[in-house]
């Protein structure tokens, strides 16, 4: 059961993992990217498209580290709901302890600036490749911002569930 609620933790962390070597430095988004947009759009300055490049890899931090962040929550919550379904006298999720408890929002919060950290770390020993802090800073944001949603999603159950 344990295997069954880690593995999407695990794929993505190798997804990240490929995503911080050499195959996916600027440089090489860069290329692919201009080439592509240049086919779209014949008359695109190469500064425009760095531009575009900066935009999308710093969107790629926010939301790759919000998905690890909704992983390992993912993975608490329903560890914890396989551990309890044998000796829960109650229907799962009426309550809002079911659906998000502060430790599993810590949990992965810190795993996910721990991944980054790592991440970032391996980075600089890679030449194509800068290990910046601030990428960090911003991973760690978008995992804040995914715990903040699933927090909302949580309390809206919770109220339409009361509601009826």
């Amino acid at each position: 059961m344990l295997a069954t609620r880690w593995w999407p933790v695990a794929a993505w962390l190798i997804v990240l993992r490929i995503e911080s070597s050499d195959f996916a430095s600027s440089r090489n988004t860069f290329g692919v990217l201009f080439r592509t947009i240049t086919a779209i759009f014949r008359s695109m300055s190469p500064e425009s498209v760095e531009t575009i490049n900066v935009i999308l890899r710093k969107t790629g931090h926010f939301f790759g580290y919000a998905i690890l962040s909704f992983f390992v929550f993912r993975a608490l919550k329903y560890t914890q709901y396989d551990r309890l379904r044998l000796v829960l006298h109650r229907r799962w999720g009426i309550f809002f302890r079911d659906l998000w408890r502060a430790e599993w929002a810590v949990i992965a919060l810190l795993f996910t600036i721990i991944a980054a950290s790592f991440d970032e770390l391996h980075q600089a020993f890679i030449p194509s490749r800068t290990g910046r802090w601030q990428d960090v800073a911003l991973d760690t944001t978008g995992a804040i911002a995914m715990q903040l949603l699933l927090y909302a999603r949580a309390s809206h159950a919770i109220a339409l569930q009361r509601k009826h």
